[in-house]
C-alpha cells in the first residue's frame, strides 16, 4: 500500500509541474501574440501617417510648380533654380 501512495503522489506531483510548465508556455504564447499585434498596429499607423505627410506635401507643392509663379517670400526658395526659371521663360 506504501508503494501504491508514493506512486500517486508522485504522478500527482508530476501533474503539477506539467500543468504550471504548460500554463506558462501558453501564456507566454499569448504575449508574443500581443506584441506581434501591437507591432502589426504599429507599424500600420506609421504606413498611413508617411502616406498621409506624402500626400499633403505633394498637394502643397503642386500648385506651385503648375502656376509656374515664383514665391519670393517661400524661406525655402532656391534663388538659383528660381533665376533659371525666369532665364527659360526669356528664350
Amino acid at each position: 500500500m506504501s508503494t501504491f501512495n508514493v506512486l500517486r503522489y508522485s504522478l500527482l506531483g508530476a501533474g503539477l509541474v506539467y500543468g504550471a510548465v504548460h500554463r506558462y508556455s501558453l501564456d507566454s504564447e499569448v504575449k508574443e501574440q500581443q506584441r506581434i499585434s501591437q507591432w502589426n498596429k504599429e507599424l500600420k499607423l506609421i504606413k498611413q501617417a508617411k502616406e498621409e505627410y506624402a500626400r499633403t506635401h505633394a498637394v502643397a507643392e503642386k500648385p506651385q510648380a503648375s502656376a509656374g509663379s515664383i514665391n519670393w517670400e517661400d524661406p525655402n526658395l532656391d534663388i538659383g533654380k528660381a533665376l533659371e526659371s525666369l532665364v527659360q521663360k526669356l528664350d
